[in-house]
């Protein structure tokens, strides 16, 4: 009997625990599903309140399920109105575009490229695609689905960028104004409306406005400046964007007198030259008011500069003025943050863009705390290190940083401090702007190398009329005066005065002629016309021309010319160019090595890099250079006219010359030299294979 019980009670136990089980997977079970229902609810939520379009939609082109902003995003009125559409034709330009899409599609989720659809209302919109194929258990496909973005306006600021830069790289390679203006037009009609496109100049004296340009046309039309829309525009030296009731309204007040027909929208921006406005270009349109926006505005004047710019260049102003403006423009239209601080790196305030970007609404929540307060320590102390340097040295900082996390994404900033003083010129905190440049960083390092180009050209031009209107117009003037001396006195001349004259005369006209020479190679190399002939020659007897060309020179002066080169050098370039090398380092060598100096010539075949190459030095001991003079030695922005030992002139761009051609024929050029103690020449050329 007691076994019996025994056993009862053992089955009773397994009973029991069958059951807890049970009721533990019923459990399990009931929590398996509320996870599910939670899911499914932060699905659902996400689904109505993203703000990006979310879809479903089947291989042959329906929509299986969209939310509401798919919906708005295509101007749709309703889910179920987007639901009955077929997508192949309502929403792409061209159909092969949507079989190119899916199968651009894969299993997971990957960013498709920008491409364009059409809205309900046939308008387009561009967008960037999140998608991927969902598959059955045999590998078919059942649906698509998918994340749209509107990148509309990222696409047309792009654009507008790309433009932009584009036109300010033809404005800095343009010489012509026609040819700048008709690419203007063309480029500028990507983004806007530049089928009634004009430019126009006042002519202050005439009181006419002319109009070279119509749509990038050439024209000659002109007439009154008197109350027409243009001159009124620049007479007031400011943009004009007005529509049809604006210009009615201007006709009523008599400002302005109806020229042409109206129109339905006008946009104008100044053309100015040193801040006064000479010109003027427009766009305007005649059936729709929508053509432009004030955004256009900022745009056409960035062009409008480019124009001033193109003008400026033609008329031999100084570019830098109209540069500096493009700067103060851009300048003055980025929001970026501002705040200030004490000498303990604490806020005393910020600007609203600060405030937004801190994720806070009153200036209150700021003050009196430092970044430790909204930052990584990382990078408080980073900031907190910088702002002491300067407290310390009372000098601005420019630092590129990797900032704090926003959104979930590391953003690059830009920040720039500078110290603020009391009146006792001590430093009492600090003063900053911080701005996001992520996503113009790229843009930004063009603009630098753009306006690097602009400071080049600008110099190199300084340079060119430099030596033109100094170099050029001197010995010119010297010879018609002399010559006019001769022919009006040379009765009353001794003939050691007439001979006096004439080695004036023939030295100037010498000069004259070498200049014009090396301004013209130079111009020849600086528009490409110029390219080397490359050929197997030998160095050593172009080497002996040139001394015997300038034997007379060294003669006059007593100088010890010596040479020191084997006979048989063999090098491959440009023997034209070459031989202008010797000749201008010899002439170079010559003026600036007094009576009775010494020149020395010589050339040897060495390796260099596991290749073979000649090297000559042309060596002197004359006056010789400062280091500063050797560093601008060979650039045309320098203007360095030293007289020589026998008061010889010269323009320096022989030199500039030598540089140009060695480089052309894959050369190197050094100098080597010390005040009052000679210089070396030494430049390097292929030997021949």
């Amino acid at each position: 009997m007691r076994k019996i019980a025994i056993r009862g009670k053992e089955e009773v136990k397994s009973l029991s625990k069958k059951k807890e089980s049970m009721i533990m997977n019923l459990n399990e079970q009931e929590l398996l599903i509320e996870k599910l229902l939670k899911v499914e609810e932060k699905y659902q939520d996400l689904f109505n309140n993203s703000i990006d379009g979310i879809y479903k939609s089947t291989e042959e082109g329906k929509f299986i399920e969209v939310n509401a902003s798919l919906v708005k995003m295509l101007g749709y009125d309703s889910a179920e109105e987007l639901l009955n559409i077929d997508i192949k034709t309502a929403l792409y330009f061209d159909i092969s575009d949507r079989d190119q899409e899916m199968n651009n599609i894969h299993r997971t989720f990957k960013k498709s490229d920008i491409y364009r659809l059409r809205k309900k209302d046939g308008s387009e919109i561009w967008v960037e695609d999140f998608g991927r194929n969902m598959f059955d258990e045999i590998g078919k496909v059942l649906y698509y689905e998918g994340i749209l973005r509107d990148v509309s306006e990222k696409k047309k600021n792009d654009d507008v960028l790309d433009v932009l830069l584009k036109i300010s790289k033809k404005g800095y390679a343009s010489s012509s104004l026609k040819e700048f203006v008709q690419y203007i037009q063309t480029e500028l009609g990507r983004i806007i409306d530049t089928s009634n496109f004009y430019i126009a100049f006042i002519n202050r004296e005439k009181q006419t406005i002319n109009i070279p340009f119509i749509s990038g046309e050439e024209s000659e039309e002109e007439f009154p400046a008197e109350k027409s829309m243009t001159a009124h525009l620049i007479n007031s030296n400011k943009p004009i964007f007005i529509h049809s009731d604006g210009i009615e309204q201007l006709l009523k007040q008599g400002v302005i007198k109806q020229i042409g027909p109206l129109s339905k929208v006008w946009l104008g921006i100044p053309l100015r030259v040193n801040d006064e406005a000479i010109g003027a270009i427009v766009v305007q349109s005649y059936d729709n008011e929508n053509a432009f926006k004030e955004s256009d505005i900022e745009l056409l004047e960035f062009v409008a500069s480019h124009i001033s710019l193109s003008i400026q260049r033609q008329k031999i102003h100084q570019e830098t003025l109209i540069s500096k403006q493009i700067l103060r423009n851009v300048l003055d239209n980025i929001p970026i943050n501002v705040f200030w601080k004490d000498t303990a790196s604490n806020f005393l305030g910020v600007n609203a863009i600060s405030l937004k970007e801190m994720s806070l609404e009153r200036e209150s929540e700021v003050i009196g705390k430092s970044d430790f307060d909204f930052y990584e320590r990382n990078d408080a102390e980073k900031y907190k290190a910088d702002e002491e340097e300067i407290i310390l040295s009372g000098k601005p900082k420019l630092n590129l940083q990797e900032s704090h996390i926003k959104n979930g994404e590391k953003r690059c900033y830009v920040t720039n401090k500078i110290p603020f003083f009391d009146e006792n010129k001590k430093v009492i905190g600090i003063v900053g702007t911080s701005e996001d440049i992520s996503e113009r960083k790229r843009t930004q390092m063009e603009m630098e190398k753009l306006s690097g180009e602009l400071k080049l050209q600008n110099e190199t031009k300084n340079k060119f009329f430099s030596i033109v209107s100094h170099d050029l117009i001197n010995p010119i003037a010297g010879i018609i005066g002399f010559s006019e001396l001769l022919k009006e006195n040379s009765e009353d001349l001794k003939p050691e005065k007439i001979k006096s004259f004439a080695t004036i005369i023939n030295k100037s006209a010498n000069f004259t002629l070498t200049l014009l020479h090396d301004l013209l190679e130079w111009s020849r190399v600086q528009i490409g016309s110029i390219a080397p002939e490359f050929e197997n020659f030998i160095l050593s007897d172009l080497l002996s021309h040139n001394i015997a060309g300038v034997s007379p020179l060294v003669s006059s002066k007593n100088i010890n010319l010596k040479a020191n080169f084997p006979e048989n050098l063999n090098v491959f370039g440009d023997k034209k160019m070459i031989s202008t090398i010797i000749r201008n380092l010899l002439s170079n060598a010559i003026k600036f090595t007094s009576k009775g100096g010494t020149i020395t010539i010589s050339s040897k075949e060495m390796m260099l890099n596991n290749k073979k190459i000649i090297e000559t030095t042309i060596a002197d001991t004359g006056i010789g250079m400062s280091e500063e003079k050797i560093k601008n030695l060979f650039k045309i922005e320098h203007n360095y006219r030293s007289a020589g030992t026998d008061k010889e002139s010269g323009s320096g761009l022989g030199l500039v010359l030598c540089k140009e051609f060695i480089e052309k024929n894959n050369g190197t050029i050094k100098v080597i030299s010390e005040e009052n103690a000679g210089s070396s020449f030494i430049f390097t050329l292929e030997a021949s294979s």
